[in-house]
């Protein structure tokens, strides 16, 4: 079933090769040699044997992108949605890569990760574009040498470094209410001592992204907002030639508020992390870093509802809400409080040594992370009356754990002929799960649950890799490789949902695993550079959810919380005759390949192009499992492409444009029946740029991000329920301008 024809990718192909001042791709620069610090083995860019793409300063620079989710949207073989992540839930954002979400990606900042301890989601909030010197992406699985959800890939994003007593301020103003302010002031103790100050603020008044004709359905939703401050202060030093070292203290906050007046998500969040790294003279090193955050996190999840009659007030899911109940009383209120606390403590290891024979070196390490965390939620039912307009308390949960990794890895490299070189990588991690606590209290007070026993796993995943070098410009590279994600404390520890809709952790959980292949060609000339990557994954044990049925066999802990089957009921959890919970009854592949080239055709003029098709879905579901088997997951285009370039028409002034393809995709397979499935038509989005040097110290930049003011969208939703359809980024304007001093 079609929601709209579908445009052909050679139409969209077609249509960008007509326009050959569009499109800008972040990749590595034809000309640059970059080491990327995500190898952990201090290697060039150009002779990564995975798929790497270093998007430079000046690419984040001439990007249109305000958030670094955005910029890396366009990166082949990332699978961000159109909604920013500063104005969507936290809690549900997924940084996705070849088709694979939920944790499968590790992102790094300097080498250290920056993770929602709880929720296993990305810190976007806490890296703004003004910071950074540039970001490494390492697609392929390297929990060979990074563990836990480095399944689908990694990025590492590293920061700027000072170089001199200067600072610079960026300031932006755009559409949407979108304002940008960042300082940035460096100082020079000393040769082997300097010092950064950071202070930045990213505030928008987001936009509306419920389709116009269905916002009845939701009364009084805005648009979600964001306010996002950052302050951050680093130290840098080089005590001698062979050693260097940073310690940097953070405070972040994330204030949202989610369309209604009692939806806000409040983060605060202190950290510190630092680095050593000592040389020798026999061409060996010692490197460590530690880390360390706390984060505060308030939710209040809100909603509102047309007051029909008493104790009648429906919600814009509500089956019985319909047209006339607009003219009813509106009522906000929120319908769960969480109070989350966690914290995270972690450091690393590694020993390397470099030899000149075939031998070429090896990199031995050690990792540990130490997580802990609580969680208090509270659910309330629908307002009965506008008298009282928050609802009766429903039910509350509770959960608190800790988790430990640790993981050991050796990697060695050598050459058995001159143009050979082949990677060898191996990582054991052991993680263990303790002090649990998860119960269910009912609003007539009846508490179930307790404590939950400790556990103990572990995983092993080797790489090998091959890079052949066929002659001074042109390689062949091969890897296959293991790799896991193990489960976060969403899905082992927090129990949700009203007594009408609840949903069980599962403390038993195992790790999902994958198992994945690649193969791929690069070209890299004087002004031209070509890459090609073919990709299978194959992941077992996916974490999935299920309904349990009152009349089947209800897991042990199901059982715990929610007491005995009464009248075909769940007495404490559900008066209906079921509830969710969590299983590793799937599995799944993902497998395409990826295009990606950039020609300087002149000094003063650059073309781009990237290329990917992804086929993602699940091979095994378990009975209780909905979700069809070889059908594409919801929400992921198969095609998506890109084509533009870069333009200096004169020295002070750059021009930037990108032109996006972002082709059909699946948006209901379970709710039409086992043979019908609801896809939508592609779509095309322009996204503009231009700077000018004012002068040595001032640029002035402008730019748009879906310039034509396309409507789409690019999320699943069930097909007979359009109102729950989310559209992505609207036209957005921004001019600013930046000073150096």
């Amino acid at each position: 079933m079609n929601a709209k024809p579908i445009k052909p990718l050679a139409a969209a192909v077609a249509a960008a090769l007509s326009c050959p001042a569009l499109a800008a791709q972040p990749d590595a620069k034809v000309l640059d040699t970059v080491v990327v610090a995500a190898s952990r083995s201090a290697t060039q860019v150009e002779e990564m044997p995975l798929h790497t793409t270093v998007v430079s300063r000046e690419d984040i620079d001439k990007s249109p992108a305000q958030t670094l989710d955005q910029l890396l949207r366009n990166v082949p073989g990332m699978n961000f949605a159109g909604i920013p992540a500063a104005i969507t839930d936290p809690t549900g954002h997924q940084t996705r890569m070849r088709g694979l979400g939920n944790a499968k990606v590790l992102v790094l900042l300097d080498g250290v990760p920056i993770h929602d301890p709880f929720y296993l989601t990305t810190q976007w909030f806490k890296v703004p574009l003004s910071n950074i010197e540039r970001v490494e992406i390492v697609r392929g699985g390297n929990s060979s040498l990074w563990g836990n959800m480095a399944a689908a890939g990694v990025v590492n994003i590293v920061s700027r470094r000072p170089r001199d007593n200067g600072g610079e301020v960026t300031l932006g103003v755009g559409t949407q209410g979108t304002t940008t302010l960042a300082l940035s002031k460096n100082f020079v103790a000393a040769e082997a001592l300097t010092f950064n100050l950071s202070v930045d603020n990213y505030r928008t008044d987001g936009y509306q992204t419920t389709l116009t004709e269905y916002r009845w359905r939701s009364p009084q939703k805005s648009a979600a907002t964001a306010d996002d401050s950052n302050i951050q202060l680093a130290a840098f030093f080089k005590p001698g030639a062979d050693i260097d070292g940073y310690l940097r203290l953070g405070y972040h906050i994330q204030d949202q508020d989610l369309g209604y007046r009692r939806s806000n998500n409040l983060q605060r969040n202190p950290d510190i992390a630092g680095a050593l790294t000592r040389r020798f003279d026999d061409g060996s090193s010692l490197a460590a870093n530690a880390w360390a955050q706390y984060v505060r996190f308030e939710k209040y999840n809100g909603s509102s509802c047309y007051l029909v009659a008493a104790n009648d007030c429906r919600n814009s899911n509500s089956s019985t809400l319909v047209a006339a109940n607009a003219a009813k009383p509106v009522v906000q209120f929120y319908s769960q409080y969480g109070a989350l606390r966690y914290r995270e403590q972690g450091g690393s290891l590694v020993y390397a040594a470099t030899f000149a024979s075939r031998w070429t070196g090896y990199q031995l390490g050690v990792d540990y992370r130490h997580l802990s965390a609580t969680d208090a939620e509270q659910f309330y039912s629908n307002p009965g009356s506008a008298a009282s307009p928050q609802g009766k308390f429903n039910s509350s949960s509770w959960g608190e754990a800790q988790q430990t990794f640790a993981g050991l890895f050796v990697q060695t490299r050598i050459m058995p002929i001159d143009s050979l070189e082949l990677t060898f990588s191996g990582r054991y991690d052991s993680w263990r799960n303790a002090d649990r606590v998860g119960t269910r209290t009912t609003a007539a007070g009846v508490t179930a649950g307790g404590a939950v026993p400790n556990s103990d796993k572990s995983s092993f995943n080797p790489s090998l890799a091959a890079r052949y070098e066929l002659n001074a410009e042109t390689a062949l590279r091969a890897v296959a490789y293991k790799a896991f994600r193990a489960p976060g404390f969403n899905n082992t520890t927090r129990t949700f949902g009203t007594f009408t809709s609840t949903t069980i952790a599962n403390p038993d959980l195992g790790p999902e695993r994958l198992t994945g292949w690649e193969i791929g060609a690069d070209y890299r000339g004087r002004d031209l550079a070509l890459s090609a990557t073919g990709f299978i994954y194959r992941i077992k044990d996916m974490i999935a959810t299920y309904t349990v049925n009152a009349n089947a066999a209800a897991p042990a802990l199901v059982q715990t919380l929610c007491g005995p089957v009464v009248v075909a009921k769940f007495s404490n959890c559900s008066n209906a005759s079921s509830v969710k919970y969590y299983t590793n009854d799937q599995d799944g592949q993902s497998h395409g390949i990826e295009l990606t080239g950039r020609w300087r055709y002149r000094d003063d003029l650059s073309f781009d192009v990237a290329y990917t098709h992804t086929e993602s879905y699940l091979t095994r579901r378990g009975a209780l499992v909905t979700d069809p088997l070889g059908v594409q997951i919801v929400g992921l285009p198969k095609d998506v492409a890109s084509l533009g370039a870069t333009w200096r028409p004169v020295a002070r002034l750059r021009t930037y444009a990108e032109l996006r393809y972002i082709g059909p995709l699946m948006v209901d397979t379970t709710s039409l029946g086992s043979a019908l499935r609801a896809r939508q038509g592609g779509n095309t989005v322009v996204n503009v740029s231009v700077s000018y040097a004012w002068d040595a110290a001032t640029d002035v930049f402008l730019s748009a991000s879906n310039l034509l003011d396309h409507r789409y969208s690019e999320n699943g939703y069930i097909y007979n329920q359009p109102y729950n359809r989310t559209l992505s980024s609207p036209l957005a304007v921004v001019a600013g301008l930046k000073l150096r001093f």
